[in-house]
């Protein structure tokens, strides 16, 4: 499963072997509307319910106030309800966004595990 930006600025892909979404480019969609294709896929990840998701934003250069709210709502709290046994969330320090969000987003699921590479 995948989603990819019109011009080719963002790739949102799920690899249903390893239980993995990895995010790439900018995302700097518009509101809940803009997200739509990428819940969508949120929800299918969540209703397979591999025993570990892992979302891998690594490459992920920028993500907006609307993106953000998308992965609290419609992945972690998700998963969440749907009683997924583990999540994990891989990120890099070379985006300074990224700690302070998905920090903030670590207390919607407790347990959660948070991976920072250089």
């Amino acid at each position: 499963m995948q989603v990819t930006g019109e011009k080719g600025e963002y790739r949102v892909a799920y690899d249903a072997a390893t239980g993995t979404i990895s995010c790439e480019g900018t995302l700097d969609l518009r509101g809940k509307e803009g997200y739509r294709p990428i819940a969508e896929l949120f929800e299918k990840v969540t209703d397979e319910a591999p025993e570990t998701i892992t979302l891998d934003i690594r490459q992920l250069e920028f993500l907006n106030s609307s993106g953000i709210t998308t992965i609290g709502s419609g992945l972690i709290i998700k998963a969440r309800k749907k009683g997924a046994s583990k999540m994990a969330v891989s990120c890099s320090k070379k985006y300074t966004w990224q700690e302070r969000s998905i920090r903030g987003l670590s207390k919607l699921m407790p347990g959660m595990e948070l991976k920072f590479d250089d």
